[in-house]
């Protein structure tokens, strides 16, 4: 799981939770814009995960560890549609802050994946 892909991922999901700032502290309901941008993220790490597991069999990740990588990716692709429903079936601006943990959570989710991956 080396190459740009992952910090690609860390730094659009650190932008999109800066751009949820925006939208909770203006008092706004998630738009087409921003479901767009998780869309684009959600790509992305299906995309990490198809890289991953080409790469697992030259890894030395086996048994724990190896559930553990992908059990970090997988959650990392149910984060933001599950911030989303929320916020969404709420509308409100607590509602909205639940995609910015998300967004937080998608970026430290790679990292920890990483960390599993290069131990």
């Amino acid at each position: 799981m080396d190459g740009p892909l992952p910090l690609a991922l860390v730094v659009a999901s650190l932008l999109f939770a800066a751009v949820v700032l925006v939208y909770v502290v203006l008092d706004r309901t998630p738009d087409w814009g921003l479901l767009g941008f998780a869309a684009v993220i959600e790509v992305a790490t299906l995309v990490l995960i198809v890289v991953a597991a080409v790469q697992v069999g030259g890894a030395d990740l086996s048994g724990p560890a190896l559930v553990t990588f992908f059990g970090y990716l997988v959650a990392g692709l149910v984060l933001l549609p599950m911030g989303f429903a929320w916020s969404l079936a709420e509308r409100s601006r607590g509602a909205t802050a639940v995609l910015l943990i998300a967004g937080l959570a998608q970026a430290f989710i790679v990292v920890r994946a990483l960390a599993v991956w290069r131990s």
